[in-house]
């Protein structure tokens, strides 16, 4: 028997409502604790004014740390994505186990957060920035390798046979064919990750993996909440400046290959 639109738009609803009462009773979401932690929310910012600015010197230092950790990274993915997309693009490669392997490979990289990764190099290699390098290139590879995958399978395939069918290997036909229409989402796709890649750094020092996160964790642990304050302010400040460079650098890189924005 059919079930009417109607019934099938209910039993949706009560589903969808049935979920969601799971999740809040088991996060204990409500807005009774909300308010019942309202007054350590005021004690506690209380406590962190004013900022303390003695440390500015060091936080900078960490700052471009943190950079450091995020050009690095996004290089290692960037450069590790891009042969691989090929393998991961069905118009390009044939062979299913091949494509398959790759898609699970990229899969993996990016289905672990960073700070996971992070966790897994600070126990390899030891602390400091070089594990949160690590972390950020294998995430960026799968993230990047998939986002890079999907636009070269979005070519017009009109554009490749007709590479194609001047004789044109398919080494030539990625060269001539495809990178011309794709150079320009790679372009922006490495710029926004860029930023992403610093504002994943900043955190990856909650686990040792260097950075201006690393300061963060050690005020909070020894409870100097004055320094706790200016390293939030040093990382909003940061990321702002970073995101509207990377704008700009985004959007000028776009503009040069005549892309419609």
């Amino acid at each position: 028997m059919k079930i009417k639109r109607k019934h099938k738009w209910l039993l949706a609803g009560i589903l969808l409502a049935l979920v969601y009462w799971w999740a809040l009773a088991g996060t204990n979401t409500s807005p009774g604790n909300f308010i019942n932690g309202i007054p350590n929310i005021i004690d506690y910012a209380g406590r962190m004014l004013p900022p303390d600015m003695s440390i500015i010197d060091l936080l900078l230092i960490r700052v471009l740390e943190t950079i450091q950790i995020a050009i690095i990274g996004t290089t290692i993915g960037a450069i590790c994505a891009l042969p691989l997309s090929f393998l991961a693009a069905r118009n390009v490669m044939p062979k299913k186990a091949v494509y398959h392997a790759v898609r699970a490979f990229f899969d993996v990289c990016r289905g672990i957060h960073e700070i996971v990764w992070a966790l897994l190099f600070v126990s390899m290699v030891g602390l400091g920035p070089f594990p949160g390098v690590l972390a950020l290139g294998v995430h960026i590879t799968g993230a990047l390798g998939k986002y890079f995958s999907e636009a070269i399978e979005n070519i017009n395939p009109q554009t490749i046979n007709a590479i194609l069918s001047t004789g044109a290997n398919r080494i030539q036909m990625i060269f001539h064919g495809i990178m011309p229409e794709v150079k320009s989402l790679f372009t922006g796709y490495v710029l926004y990750y860029f930023e992403h890649s610093f504002r994943a750094a900043t955190i990856l020092g909650l686990v040792g993996a260097g950075g201006i996160g690393l300061e963060l964790i050690n005020s909070i642990k020894l409870f100097k909440s004055h320094e706790v304050l200016t390293i939030i302010l040093v990382m909003v400040i940061t990321v702002i400046a970073i995101d509207r460079i990377g704008a700009y650098i985004r959007k000028r890189a776009i503009g040069e290959i005549q892309i419609i924005e």
